[in-house]
């Protein structure tokens, strides 16, 4: 558990990387494009949201470089960006198309938390001293 919170200080932190994160945003996006297509409205939400937060998670347990900013910020840029895409677009009018109100806001905001998470663990590890 302390490992969790407080890695060594001799151990290296790196950059979270950017492939094994964009084929995840993939992988979460056609999820719950495939729960809205199978009539799922609520498991979308579900199963985008843990998706992302599982990925970001990952990384922090393999102590990437400002993990618990990157994974603050990530949340939190995701959401606003979900919220802001809402505020945006009017849900559909059509009942068929109900379904389908949450997935484009859950993906935008899954792709800006995997973004802000990627450039917040890409800042300098530290100020350099005099």
């Amino acid at each position: 558990m302390r490992r969790f919170f407080w890695l060594p200080r001799q151990a290296s932190r790196d950059a979270a990387p950017v492939r094994p994160l964009a084929r995840v945003w993939v992988f979460v996006v056609a999820a719950g494009a495939g729960a809205a297509a199978l009539g799922w409205g609520d498991m979308v939400v579900v199963v985008m949201f843990v998706g992302t937060v599982q990925a970001l998670l990952d990384d922090v347990v393999k102590g990437v470089r400002h993990r618990w900013p990157a994974f603050v910020a990530a949340l939190s840029a995701g959401w606003s960006a979900d919220r802001l895409f809402r505020a945006v677009v009017s849900a559909p009018t059509d009942p068929d198309w109900a379904e389908w109100a949450d997935w484009p806001g859950l993906a935008c905001g899954s792709l800006a938390a995997f973004a802000t998470f990627v450039a917040i663990t890409r800042l300098p590890a530290g100020l350099p001293r005099a």
